[in-house]
Order: structure tokens, then sequence, then C-alpha cells
């Protein structure tokens, strides 16, 4: 066999690979003159044998001179080359070995090439999904940055992984109509030199780019320069050679257009997945950003309705408390004067009733705003619990006898006399169970049972459980937990039959909660209501104390009374001039000050709101000792229209000895003047 034949055997049992036989004539590897290729060979280089075969090594491989170096013989060895053959309109990755042949007296090299095309694509596919991968990550953990930082980002990955040279990034509005331009990138931006850089863009009469969104799919334009629908660009713009859009959608809405331009190459369909997956994801961070932003902007709204409502609340108490409590106060003296007739005692009797209804109505809502902003506490104290459950049956009494209804509290000889828990909340859930009991009641008998369970596991602690039962209206099935709701008193307010501004079960049941506790409901129409309020509390030993009738009658102090409202300094002056203590009356706190430093107070009561210096400040200025000559361990008792439990707190904090709240009677008073006397006795 010649050696033309063997070489030519030689290199078709190397196909599917191209293979080269060249011979060296003592030149460079790059000069020697190619005699044989395969067919592989020809289709790989683009040129049929027989030129082939008058040309060298170095006119048909790209920059093989370098491969080469100075060897008279190219061989490889058993290293592999990666190079890339450049032709026009091609760049085809090859794979590179060569091995010396010798045939007689003849030596060659032969140089095998392996088109790895594929494996480039699947490599670098490989590498998007990671980068992809890699991007999405990011932006996930990016969620604190702002919202320009994340598209900022997004927008240069995009760029990158797609090989582009520019991009965009714009937000469509609510009809998809108008697109707000956000970040765009340009390589150097010295060579956009546009004069208007608007950002907002009509989607109508836009141009190419907005195809996308008027096809609702993604457009792809790899010759720009012969496109029939282009518009052409502002003067000054990049000049654009290939384009690709595509839109963001989400439940059939397009919420973003994002845009890369200029490729070296054709844009392709791999390029549009890898844009939509990376965008979809940014889509939904800055939607779930936009989302967390709106909700904290709704809450610190809410806070701030909430404040303000709070406010509003707490100065109109002030403005409705401070008078209804000069009306209470003169409608009480009047009506211990003598000489009424007794039409005028029916009239302010009936003035009093209605003041007493105001007075509730207004700290209904108070409560039920302190509750709902968070405001309310618990104050827990050791009390006696049979009588804070008589203190909340016995005034509801004259009202049950004036119906005709018999009311019954029925305590177990069983029930702790000393728990420990919060004693004003319980009552005044009490209060608010009788009294709807006592008026949604037309005849019968309203009762009111209590019994304890001793919880197991938990020492001394029990479970009170006290139910208020009435023969009254009762309350349909459907409207069994509405009646819980504000405002709402099972009737329509057409046709109402019952006063009341329906808060009382509201916030006896929230108030409920607050303690651990609940309020359950059984109820028929026609035949009565069963309300059963169940608590924890802690059982304490029985320990003596409280203020007696007879401590009461025994004090004459000589009393402090710090109030600016005329009125109300004169109501207050008179309860006490009338129960046996010498009072002085002073308008502000400054003047609070001097009294007190020329000194033979036993007590002070002090208001809260006043002008010059307020109640609060006079309070500490006395107990931190700065006012030389003034006992800084003096009683002192603040009144206030503040109802709220957290001013009490706040008041209590300050240093005062007790608070009590305007409107008050003046049984309420003597009992705060004679718990700080006896307190201040005993230390």
């Amino acid at each position: 066999m010649t050696h033309p034949d063997l070489l030519r055997n030689i290199l078709a049992l190397q196909e599917p690979e191209a293979a080269l036989a060249c011979r060296t004539e003592g030149g460079a590897p790059d000069k020697a003159r190619i005699v044989e290729a395969n067919k592989a060979a020809c289709a790989l280089l683009c040129l049929p044998r027989e030129e082939l075969l008058t040309r060298t090594p170095g006119e048909v491989i790209t920059n093989f001179a370098a491969l080469a170096e100075d060897a008279p013989v190219f061989e490889t060895g058993s290293r592999r080359i990666e190079h890339t053959l450049c032709g026009p309109g091609r760049a085809t990755p090859v794979e590179i070995r060569s091995h010396a042949l010798a045939l007689g007296d003849d030596t060659f090299f032969v140089i095998i090439l392996r088109d790895i095309t594929v494996r480039r694509r699947r490599e670098m596919k490989s590498d998007l999904d990671e980068q992809r991968f890699k991007t999405l990550y990011t932006l996930s953990r990016m969620i604190d940055r702002t919202e320009e930082e994340i598209l900022d980002y997004a927008l240069v990955q995009t760029v990158y992984m797609t090989d582009s040279r520019m991009g965009y990034i714009g937000f469509l509005d609510e009809t998809e109509s108008v697109l707000s331009l956000r970040p765009w990138a340009v390589p150097d931006l010295g060579e956009c030199t546009v004069h208007d850089k608007s950002r907002i863009f009509r989607i109508e009469g836009a141009g190419l780019w907005a195809d996308a969104v008027r096809q609702r799919r993604t457009i792809i334009t790899n010759d720009y320069a012969n496109c029939p629908g282009k518009r052409g660009t502002p003067e000054g713009h990049v000049p654009l050679v290939r384009h690709m859009s595509v839109p963001v959608m989400e439940k059939n809405r397009i919420r973003m257009l994002v845009g890369v331009a200029n490729k070296d190459e054709d844009y392709t369909e791999s390029d549009a997945v890898q844009l939509s997956l990376i965008m979809d994801g940014v889509w939904h961070i800055i939607q779930r950003k936009r989302m967390e932003t709106d909700l904290i902007r709704a809450m610190h709204e809410a806070r701030q309705a909430d404040r303000a409502k709070s406010q509003f609340l707490a100065n109109m108490s002030h403005e409705l408390r401070t008078p209804l409590n000069g009306i209470m106060g003169m409608t009480q003296l009047l009506l211990g004067t003598e000489g009424l007739t007794e039409e005028q005692t029916e009239y302010l009797t009936l003035s009093l009733d209605s003041s007493i209804q105001l007075s509730g109505v207004l700290s209904s809502l108070l409560d039920l705003s302190s509750i709902e902003s968070g405001g309310t506490g618990l104050n827990r104290v050791d009390f006696d619990l049979p009588d804070i459950i008589h203190s909340a049956v016995a005034p509801l009494l004259p009202q049950a006898e004036v119906k005709g209804l018999r009311l019954h509290c029925r305590l177990p000889r069983g029930l702790p006399v000393k728990v420990h828990g919060d004693a004003e909340k319980l009552r005044q859930i009490l209060i608010n169970l009788v009294h709807n009991a006592v008026k949604f009641t037309q005849s019968g008998s309203v009762s009111v049972t209590a019994s304890c369970t001793p919880l197991a596991h938990v020492p001394d602690r029990i479970e009170l459980c006290v139910s208020v039962s009435d023969t009254g209206v009762g309350i349909p099935e459907n409207k069994l937990e509405s009646v819980f709701e504000s405002f709402m008193l099972g009737e329509e307010y057409m046709t109402k039959r019952y006063s009341g501004a329906g808060l009382g079960l509201t916030i006896s049941r929230k108030l409920a909660e607050i303690m651990d506790g609940s309020i359950e409901l059984r109820s028929r129409p026609g035949e009565g209501s069963v309300f059963t309020l169940t608590l924890p509390l802690l059982h304490r030993p029985e320990r003596d104390g409280g203020c007696t009738e007879e401590e009461k009658a025994g004090l004459a102090l000589n009393i402090l009374l710090v109030e600016d409202e005329e009125v109300n300094a004169l109501v207050t002056s008179q309860f006490l001039r009338k129960h046996g203590h010498e009072t002085t009356v002073v308008d502000n706190g400054q003047r609070a000050i001097d009294a007190l430093m020329d000194g033979g107070f036993d007590l002070v009561l002090m208001d809260v709101q006043m002008p010059v210096i307020n109640g609060m400040k006079v309070t500490e200025i006395i107990r931190s000792g700065a006012a030389e000559g003034i006992d800084a361990d003096i009683p002192i008792i603040g009144l206030t229209a503040f109802a709220d439990e957290a001013d009490r707190s706040r008041f209590l904090l300050a240093g005062m000895n007790g608070v009590v709240t305007k409107p008050f009677n003046a049984e309420e008073l003597l009992d705060a003047v004679c718990r700080a006397a006896i307190s201040k006795r005993a230390i």
C-alpha cells in the first residue's frame, strides 16, 4: 500500500473527528504542507479537499503559529488544546491534539480537530444556570436594600448574562399604557448624548421596544437596521444593532418590561428564557418589598391614627368631665340643701341621674379606646372577693326594685375571701353583666352565683366562675356573638326599646381576655340569658385592713386644694368642709408650692392639668425634696379627668398617693383622703 493510501486510511479512521496530515519540510509547523484531509476536516474548515491540499496549517487554523511554537514537529502528547476556528460569519470552538507519524523516510504530523460546539453550549448553559441561581440567591438576600439597589443589581446581571452592551427596566401602570423607566445601563455613558432623557413613555405610538407590550410576548430583533417596525432613536442615542424586550407578567397583567441590546451575536430564545427567569424573581422580590413597605406605612398610619384618637378622647374626656364634675357636684349640693319642694327634688334627681349616665358613657368610650390601643394593663392587688361581688350587685338593687324584679346574689360558704387579681376590672365586668340583665328583664328575676375550683398542679391558683342569669327577653341564636361587638344592642336601632351605647359587653369580654379569662353566653328568646365569667385568681390568706367609717369621721385635716376650675374648686371644698376638713384653694402649681412652703397642711388634693406648673411636675418637685420647707412625704391625691389606666399609673409613678377621677362623688373623695391620711400615720 502506498504512503498516500495509508495516510488516507489513517485519517478516515479518525472520523467523525476532523484530521489533517501535514509533511514537515524543515521549516516551522505552520508552514508545513497539508498532504491529506478526511471528509470531516473538509466540512469543519468549509473547504474542498483539493483546496485544502494546497494550503498550510497556518492558513486554515487561526493563530496556529502560536499553538505550534518553535518545534519542528507539532506534537501535543497527552494534552488537548481548546481553540477557536474563526472564519467569515463563524467562530467554531475545537479541541486540538497532534502527534508525529513516520512513514519510510518521510515525517508527518497528524492534526485532529474535534468540534466542541455542543459541549461549549452545554457548559455555557450550566454556567448561566449557576449564575442565574447565584443572582436569584443574592437578590433574595437584598430584601433590606432599597428598590433602586435591587433593580440596579438585577439589570447589571441581565446585561452580563445575555452578553449585552446596554439594558433597561421599566414598570407598567395599571392600564398598561404608560411605562416608567427605572434603572438603565450603558457601558460608556459618554456614548449617550440624548438631551431629553425622559423616563415616562406612552405605549401608544412608541417604537419597536413597546411591541413586547402590544403583542404581550418576547420580541427579538437581531437586525435593527433593516427592521420594518422600527421608528428610529432620538438624536444622540446609542446606535442599536440588536434588541430584545421581555414582558414580565403576573395574573395576565404586564408588570414590568425588561430590555437588552447590542449583543455581539444574535439573541436567542435561551437569552429570553434566562432574562424571564431572573426578572420573574425580581418582580416577586419587588412586590414583596412593596407589600412590606405598604404594611409598615399602614401600621405607622394606624399607630398615628390610634394615638390621635387616644389623644382626642383624652382631651375630650378632660373637657367634658371637668364641667360634668361641676354639674354633678352642684346638683348634689343643691339636693343637700333644705327647703326644696318635691318637684325641685325630682328635677334635680333626674339631672343627677342623667349626668351619671353621661359619665358612664364617657367612661365606656375611654375604656374601649384604652383596650383597643393596648393601654390597659393589669393592676393586681389582694382583695375581698365576696365584697367585690356584692359591691357590683348592690348599686343595681334600687333599679331592680323599681322594675319589680328580684335581684339575688348567692355566694357559697366555701368561696375564698382573700384573693389576688385585678379587683377593679372584675367589679367593672360584673357591674356591666348585672346592669344588662336588669335592663333587659321586664319581669321575674336576676340571679348572681359564684363558685371556685382549684387548678390542678398550680398551688393557690383557683378558677372563679360567676354566672349572671335572668328571665329577660333573651337573644336569638344568630346574635349570640354579635352582642359582644362594639355598639351592638341585639336590636334594630330604629325600633330600639333599651337605652345604651352597646359597649358594656364588648368592654367586659375584652377585659376578661386581658385577665386570661372568658365570658360565655347561653340564651333563648323569651326565656332569658346566662352570662358566665371565668377568671383565674390566686388564693390569699385573709388579712385585715381598710378604712372604717369611724376613722373617716374622726379625721379633721387641713387640706390644700390645687384646682384651676372655679366651679370644681367650689364643689370640692364644700364637700370637704361639710365633713370637718379645713380647705385652702389655689389655682396653679406655683401657688401650690408657695402655699406648702408656708406650711401647716396635712394633705394635698392636686389637679393634674393646670397652668404655670402642672400637677405631675409639682408632685415630682415635692417628692424630690428640692422645695425647701415642704414635707417631701406629704400625702398627695391627684384629681384628674384623664381616666385612662396608663395615665393613672403615670401619676402614681410621679409620686401621688392616689388618684380620683372626675367626675367623682363625695364618698369617693373622702375614701381617698382617709386612705392617704391613714397611710401617712402608719409610716
